[in-house]
C-alpha cells in the first residue's frame, strides 16, 4: 500500500507547477530544444520565462521524465508513461464534467426530481 505524505510525493510537487506538463508535450512532439520549446510554448499561449524554462526542465531531469542528449531533450520511459496517465486523468475528468448537470437545471426541477 502507498503511503500518502505531503512531502513524500515530489512527482506531483513537479508535474504541478506552471507549464510542466506543456513541456513534457511539447518534448513528445519531437519540439526539443531550449529555444524550440520556449518559442513553441509562447506561440501556444503558454508563456514561461527562460529562468522557470531552464528551472522546469532541470526539475524533470531529476525526475528521470526526461534526458538531455548534447542540447536536446528527449522523454525517457517514465515520461512517456507519465503522458499516458496525465491523458487518461484528462479522459476522467471530461467524462465527470460531460455528466455535470447545470446548477440552473438544478433549480428548474426543484424538488421534483430529487
Amino acid at each position: 500500500m502507498i503511503n500518502f505524505k505531503c512531502d513524500t510525493m515530489p512527482i506531483f510537487q513537479v508535474l504541478g507547477k506552471k507549464g510542466t506538463i506543456e513541456i513534457l508535450y511539447k518534448i513528445k512532439e519531437g519540439v526539443n530544444s531550449f529555444t524550440n520549446i520556449k518559442e513553441a510554448m509562447d506561440r501556444d499561449g503558454c508563456s514561461v520565462s527562460t529562468r522557470t524554462l531552464a528551472e522546469r526542465l532541470s526539475e524533470l531531469e531529476n525526475e528521470n521524465l526526461i534526458q538531455k542528449i548534447g542540447n536536446k531533450y528527449y522523454l525517457t520511459k517514465k515520461g512517456e508513461e507519465s503522458l499516458e496517465i496525465i491523458e487518461n486523468i484528462l479522459k476522467w475528468e471530461a467524462k465527470w464534467e460531460e455528466a455535470k448537470i447545470p446548477k440552473i437545471i438544478i433549480g428548474m426541477l426543484g424538488d421534483k426530481e430529487r
